[in-house]
């Protein structure tokens, strides 16, 4: 799988915020705890070294978003993406969102739903943080099993044509008197 890394340098606006249902989040953005963990069955054998390991998948990843708004056009427009956060959970059914980061798409994140919304954190300074839990939609696939043995290939020794070289010459000296 080829990715392309988008230099958060040179395009720091695309790292600032997350898109989320089309809508480009207030404020200034920072994730943390989106590790893709595989999940493994590791039996150890007794009175024996190395383990059977079974793969039981991926669970779904949660993390955090937190948002700093430092604007009054940050503060005013939070409400309304808030609003969008708890439409993932305000119906009967809940319903996953499109989601956009870089990060999370290194990740393999494309659509999740609201864990928790944390309430609002003053700076002193006039700017606010919230930090929203976000629980990715993971739609269940077929993926246990055992890993196959590695089968790693044997190269061609690189000093085999000497070796088969200097095995002769001994093969034909051991039929001389002195071998």
């Amino acid at each position: 799988m080829t990715m392309t890394v988008i230099n958060p340098i040179d395009f720091d606006d695309i790292y600032n915020a997350i898109i989320l249902a089309g809508v480009r989040s207030p404020g200034r953005v920072t994730l943390s705890g989106h590790d893709r963990k595989i999940g493994w069955d590791i039996k150890k054998g007794p009175g024996q070294s190395g383990a059977t390991m079974t793969r039981n998948g991926e669970d779904p990843i949660e993390f955090t978003a937190t948002f700093y708004l430092a604007t009054p056009e940050d503060i005013e427009a939070w409400p309304a993406f808030h609003g969008l956060i708890d439409s993932t959970v305000s119906s009967t059914t809940p319903k996953a969102l499109d989601i956009y980061h870089p990060d999370l798409v290194s990740q393999r994140i494309s659509s999740v739903v609201k864990g928790t919304v944390g309430g609002v954190v003053h700076d002193g300074k006039g700017g606010q943080t919230i930090a929203v839990k976000f629980l990715e939609y993971k739609p269940p696939k077929k993926a246990a099993g055992a890993p196959a043995g590695s089968k790693a290939k044997k190269e061609a020794d690189p000093n085999q044509a000497a070796l088969d070289e200097l095995k002769r010459l001994t093969d034909e000296y051991k039929r001389t008197p002195w071998g």
